[in-house]
């Protein structure tokens, strides 16, 4: 998905001014795929290449996050997060 990430960037001419980079999971595997945009450290979870476009456009370009993938701050870095299975 990073590759394609990648090249959606640069057809917007967004190359040189968003860095997308690979990663695991985030320690958030329950939620995966997941992305992280920076600066505002805006989480999302369970994103597959159709969702691209819409946070390319809204959130990378738009300032405004995709609500429906955004990950509730209570669901990160938290052992209590409903999505996760019990060890």
């Amino acid at each position: 998905m990073q590759g394609v990430l990648k090249q959606k960037l640069a057809v917007r001419g967004l190359k040189t001014k968003v860095r997308a980079n690979k990663a695991g999971c985030l320690d958030q595997c329950e939620h995966g795929p997941n992305m992280v945009v920076y600066p505002e450290a805006v989480w999302y979870g369970k994103v597959n290449v159709a969702d691209l476009d819409e946070i390319i456009e809204s959130h990378i370009i738009g300032g405004k996050p995709v609500e429906r993938l955004v990950l509730p701050d209570e669901c990160l870095n938290t052992a209590s997060c409903v999505h996760r299975k019990p060890k």
